[in-house]
């Protein structure tokens, strides 16, 4: 972690990290210090009518309003009302009489973590609302709420009676090979991300490999992707009378313990008290001065 010189003298050495230390301070604090690496009047909210369920009518909750409340609820303990996990569950498209079996798909949306390009923030009626630090655009609906929307109907289809027995198993194997596939890619991606702070205290993600940096971390979302895959293939299994070889505390032991993360999954499973994400990370020390926080 100290800069080399062809001379790697003490003197050197010393000299060289003082100057390092200087231009950390005066420049890397100057430019890519600014939290979020946004200004307040870059952000502005979707407009109304481009998600369905943003606009209230008089007395009732919008969705966007439902979702911010549940998270500062969850954050003292309190989980929302089973009237409320129901509606919220038939706005994803889920039937919680049809398939009342499949409402932990509307738990885990509530709970979903944002991907690395995009930031949570709230409008003046407080109602959340998201925001891409790439391509400047704002959206109601949360970045991954349609691949909540897509587990819930490849099961559902699945579970139809429309393929055989056979066409099923085929099913079941081809995706169980892409579980294995995003297991090994999503083990491998992750361990390349490290947590640092920068010069203001804001915390950053640096990939080592890409030479990337990131405000909001991207490894929950991605092992959250990956639980929804493991999930779905152990229920579709299970309808086939089929053992999965991830069943549920085989995938909890996995993300927790060799992917580094800590996950209250499974039902009713209560957010972290850290904002945007259900996953408590695991401290990482690691901070070496080589990751820089994300630019302007």
């Amino acid at each position: 972690s100290s800069l080399k010189f062809g001379l790697c003298t003490p003197e050197l050495l010393l000299v060289g990290g003082s100057i390092w230390w200087w231009f950390k301070r005066k420049f890397v604090g100057m430019v890519f210090g600014l939290k979020l690496g946004l200004k307040k009047s870059q952000v502005h909210p979707p407009r109304e009518d481009k998600q369905e369920g943003s606009q209230s009518t008089k007395g009732a909750l919008t969705v966007n309003e439902f979702v911010a409340r549940t998270k500062r609820c969850r954050e003292k303990g309190l989980e929302p009302t089973k009237p409320e996990l129901i509606a919220y569950a038939r706005y994803l498209g889920i039937d919680p009489i049809a398939d009342g079996d499949l409402m932990w798909i509307a738990d885990e949306a509530l709970n979903a973590p944002l991907p690395s390009e995009w930031t949570e923030h709230h409008d003046s009626a407080d109602r959340v609302f998201y925001y891409n630090v790439q391509t400047h655009a704002s959206s109601w609906a949360h970045p991954l709420e349609q691949l909540h929307r897509d587990t819930y109907k490849k099961i559902v289809l699945f579970r139809s009676g429309d393929l055989s027995k056979e066409d099923q198993l085929k099913k079941l194997e081809d995706m169980q090979k892409k579980c294995e596939q995003a297991e090994h890619e999503a083990h491998k991606e992750l361990q390349l991300w490290t947590e640092h702070t920068d010069e203001q205290g804001q915390k950053f993600y640096y990939n080592s490999d890409q030479q990337r940096s990131v405000w909001t971390d991207p490894r929950p979302a991605r092992c959250h992707t990956l639980y929804l895959q493991m999930k779905a293939l152990r229920v579709m299994g299970a309808h086939c009378g089929q053992a999965s070889r991830f069943p549920e505390e085989y995938s909890k032991n996995l993300l927790n313990r060799d992917l580094g993360l800590k996950m209250p999954l499974g039902g009713g499973a209560k957010a972290s008290s850290r904002k945007n994400d259900k996953f408590s990370l695991l401290e990482d020390d690691d901070d070496d001065g080589f990751g820089m926080p994300p630019k302007d």
